[in-house]
């Protein structure tokens, strides 16, 4: 039943799962929208509302917690029973800068974390099967510090998009978890992620978290050892730690906090 006053419709118990290399999700039903976050090749969702018109739908990425509206012409509506198998069994994700599969009848490239549902259980050479090019790894072994650092470095110098998920443009938290998940990691849209430590007892692949309490922004810094880190300034960047600290004293937050978090252990 349509909402009173409104020309938004409910949905309840539908899905889909997203078949082209970046699906944007606007915050409202309209292309002038500002775009929240992005989708890959792979990534699944549930619908919640639709417009009366039927031409736009809301749906609800399922590992970010994230809502945005889509077209009707980017909906793949895919069964319930699929969906979950989706999200509860492994899958490959993509870790090469770009890859490309054959999928109806031509190549479609495929970026960073996007994900091709068959494991490595699989009685065939899955590859060789769907045409498929790049590097995988599997989601459900997660990377130990080394490879996430090489994960992340596949982003030093993406530049900074408002919602990006990408090598061509990427949001600076939502970056930070897309590197994180792709390395087995599962870190939720605005939740703190891993556990705090001593700044001391730092490892490479562990985070730096910066936050300015009066305007309640964060910044992130992952620490690959030998006093450098990985963090964004308009862009990816890799820096000397002290370089990132005197950005940071830059600021005029005269509240602020920082802190050391562990992801991997």
């Amino acid at each position: 039943m349509q909402k009173e006053k409104s020309s938004v419709w409910p949905l309840i118990d539908a899905y889909g799962i997203c078949r082209q290399t970046i699906l944007p999700l606007y915050r409202r039903p309209t292309f002038d929208s500002a775009m929240v976050t992005q989708l890959l090749f792979g990534e699944c969702y549930q619908t919640i509302a639709m417009t009366s018109d039927q031409q736009w739908f809301k749906i609800l990425h399922e590992d970010t917690g994230i809502q945005g509206w889509i077209t009707t012409q980017a909906l793949k509506e895919i069964p319930e029973a699929d969906y979950y198998n989706y999200l509860n069994t492994d899958f490959q994700v993509v870790t090469s800068p770009i890859a490309a599969i054959e999928y109806q009848g031509t190549n479609l490239y495929l970026l960073p974390g996007s994900r091709l549902h068959f494991s490595e259980l699989e009685l065939f050479n899955w590859q060789d099967h769907i045409g498929f090019t790049g590097s995988v790894r599997s989601h459900a072994v997660k990377a130990d510090r080394e490879q996430l650092i090489e994960i992340a470095i596949k982003y030093v110098n993406a530049p900074y998009q408002a919602g990006g998920r990408s090598i061509f443009g990427l949001d600076e938290h939502q970056g930070f978890e897309l590197i994180f998940n792709i390395a087995g990691y599962s870190l939720t849209s605005g939740k703190i992620p891993g556990r705090k430590i001593d700044p001391e007892l730092v490892l490479p692949g562990d985070l730096f978290i910066f936050r300015e309490l009066e305007r309640k922004q964060v910044k992130y810094a992952l620490y690959l050892g030998a006093e450098e880190v990985f963090w964004m300034d308009n862009r990816i960047k890799v820096s000397d730690l002290s370089e990132w600290e005197d950005f940071l004293r830059s600021n005029k937050d005269k509240q602020v906090e920082l802190e050391t978090r562990s992801i991997l252990s």
